[in-house]
């Protein structure tokens, strides 16, 4: 399902509800399989939970007897949709309320969608803009190009959504694939339709409004994680009843390895979707993944997917660490810092405020980890999508800055482009780690950061030592509002 960018950015360009994407990513062991499959509804990816299980052990036993098996696949995509759709129906207590239309669409249509997406969501100006803040925190190489980028990575990788414009569910002809495959892929997406019928989907996307970075990316992992949960419960019952052929899912998925590829050479930005898959999962069923597995149902994910809609979470840091979100006394909003105050601070001499933005934790984790190191994917839990330099985020706003008479002028012109990234944490020592990560971690050129008080720090992009120094004597002198808040997207 797409939340409206990929991460945000690239979500909001598709404006869609779900993808699919390619396979495993040159994962090597079991548990990578399971990651690949957290890609979820591509193809050969949808595979690998169902592989990963039987390697495991299978765990018959512990299966719920309850569970209802899938019924034989059928050659005719309608019905095979309808029993699908019935079998979700028994999974998550909910039922249609109208049937969902189903297309099939070709690769070549899927890329010219795709395109009209981006063009309408992020129009010339506007990707730019954003398309420079990527590059200069370090998201996206400097010489990278946004929209090419994702029509590569998209236009090869999409193998399903649901539209919420339309209702309807779109499968990319690509070839023939095992029926197990395909079911996968339609229990997924059919999810996330009967998931819109009972929830705007589209509203809590943004329905077409600018959603932070970290916003956007909390928002498509409840999104993400409600189809993910329900697929993969689906996925073992369907398994365990002997209706997976694993040594011919087995070649389909080594057929599918070369055209996963473009995604594992993409930048680390674009891995940070797999996290709105597995923390999304994980956030909803408030249990480890293998323990959602042999659930008896899916009733309660839905439960929490609801309990999320109506009061979204606020960053991924509550997704990352869910106790964070749905204990009431440790329940931990984002700081939020306030942005006129901030542009008062740092517009001075013809440079001025283009562009504003919360990273939060997901992509902090990315941006702390060395650029030649990869993003641990081994491991199918929530903890990958942290670590010691991100964890204790308390909240932030990074702020690209250019040169111009007014702000309008200078978002046009782009030129002279730097960046102002402050950041608060919950204690020093939270504080320390992530200074400590800034010089090896992957961010863009020229960062160097600056203490201004035991939980803040700010980090500056294309500065030079003596404008640093005036920024943060400015900022001393008269240090930003911050509060814990819920106004901001």
């Amino acid at each position: 399902m797409c939340e409206d960018r990929l991460t945000s950015t690239v979500w909001e360009s598709l404006g869609i509800e779900s993808i699919g994407v390619g396979d495993d990513m040159r994962l090597k062991s079991a548990s990578s399989w399971l990651i690949a499959a957290l890609l979820i509804t591509g193809i050969a990816s949808a595979t690998t939970v169902a592989l990963t299980i039987d390697e495991m052990g299978r765990a018959h036993s512990q299966v719920p007897a309850s569970a209802p098996p899938p019924a034989p696949p059928k050659d005719e995509g309608g019905s095979l949709a309808a029993d699908v759709s019935k079998e979700i129906e028994k999974l998550r207590g909910w039922r249609f309320k109208q049937p969902v239309k189903t297309d099939t669409v070709t690769p070549g249509e899927v890329r010219r969608f795709v395109e009209r997406q981006i063009d309408k969501s992020l129009p010339a100006g506007k990707l730019e803009i954003v398309q420079a803040f990527l590059r200069t925190i370090g998201l996206i190489p400097p010489a990278a190009n946004l929209k090419d980028l994702q029509l590569a990575l998209l236009e090869s990788q999409v193998a399903g959504f649901y539209d919420p414009d339309t209702k309807s569910m779109r499968l990319v002809s690509r070839g023939t694939m095992p029926p197990f495959v395909e079911r996968m892929l339609l229990a997924h997406e059919l999810t996330h339709a009967l998931d819109d019928q009972y929830a705007n989907l589209k509203a809590f996307a943004g329905n077409g409004t600018h959603l932070s970075e970290d916003v956007s990316l909390a928002r498509g992992s409840v999104t993400e994680g409600s189809a993910t949960a329900l697929m993969f419960q689906y996925m073992v019952r369907a398994q365990m009843s002997g209706q997976a052929d694993l040594k011919s899912l087995r070649e389909y998925a080594e057929q599918e390895k070369e055209r996963s590829q473009i995604f594992e050479h993409s930048p680390k930005y674009f891995l940070s979707m797999v996290g709105t898959y597995i923390c999304g999962t994980q956030f909803l069923a408030r249990s480890p993944l293998f323990a959602l597995m042999l659930a008896p149902d899916n009733q309660q994910v839905g439960k929490n997917f609801l309990a999320a809609i109506n009061d979204p979470p606020l960053s991924t840091e509550q997704i990352l660490h869910p106790d964070k979100y749905w204990v009431t006394d440790k329940r931990d909003d984002p700081v939020i810092i306030d942005d006129v105050a901030a542009t008062t601070w740092l517009e001075r001499d013809g440079r001025m405020v283009v562009h504003r933005d919360t990273v939060g934790e997901m992509l902090t984790t990315i941006l702390t980890t060395p650029s030649n190191v990869p993003v641990n994917l081994a491991t199918p839990e929530a903890s990958v999508w942290s670590n010691a330099s991100a964890s204790g985020w308390g909240g932030d706003r990074f702020y690209l800055l250019a040169a111009g008479g007014t702000a309008a002028a200078a978002g046009k012109a782009l030129s002279d482009l730097k960046g102002v990234w402050v950041t608060t944490w919950d204690t020093t020592a939270d504080r320390d780690e992530f200074v400590a990560a800034v010089p090896l971690g992957s961010f863009g050129p020229r960062a160097a950061v600056q203490l201004v008080d035991a939980a803040t720090a700010i980090v500056y992009f294309g500065f030079d030592e003596s404008e640093r120094a005036v920024l943060t004597k400015r900022y001393t002198e008269k240090p930003v509002p911050m509060k814990k808040g819920t106004e901001r997207r």
